[in-house]
């Protein structure tokens, strides 16, 4: 058990750092088209948030096939067209539960718009971590972890 935190980092901890790094900044940059969307074109909230999210997206899909998830020892199971339509269809859900949050709390919680935008990002972000490391973006399958020698690397056998 006390070996469990070890393993835990070394499964997602890098990876979630650099997730977290491309989804903040994109965070940063659509917090600012839905601001601007909003208040100075006056387009209603949900409407510049999904304009704001596919912006980023296009960015994002970039940082983390090639950042975020980069496979160093293997290749990727998926062709790049392949995992960009499964990440696509992945952020659309997240986009789903996303317009969710933000419409339950601005309208209902009376949380300002762009407050409940960030709530529900951070409430999306583990769902789409999880879909994006073990499905968007993982290892071809004929290989497998042969153990942690470094904690940041996994090494894989074939």
């Amino acid at each position: 058990m006390e070996d469990f935190p070890r393993r835990l980092w070394a499964q997602f901890g890098p990876q979630a750092v650099k997730f977290c790094v491309v989804g903040g900044t994109g965070q940063i940059f659509g917090s600012t088209i839905l601001y601007s969307l909003t208040e100075f074109l006056h387009v209603y909230y949900i409407y510049s948030n999904w304009v704001a999210a596919v912006v980023t997206q296009i960015a994002a899909f970039t940082g983390y096939k090639y950042w975020a998830f980069k496979l160093n020892t293997t290749r990727a199971a998926y062709s790049t067209g392949t995992q960009f339509i499964i990440h696509w269809l992945v952020w659309g859900v997240g986009l789903g539960i996303a317009t969710l949050i933000l419409y339950a709390l601005t309208e209902y919680a009376h949380i300002w718009y762009l407050y409940s935008s960030w709530i529900a990002t951070v409430v999306s972000a583990t769902s789409n971590f999880l879909s994006h490391k073990f499905f968007t973006y993982k290892p071809e399958k004929t290989l497998k972890p042969i153990g942690i020698k470094n904690p940041i690397q996994p090494h894989y056998e074939s």
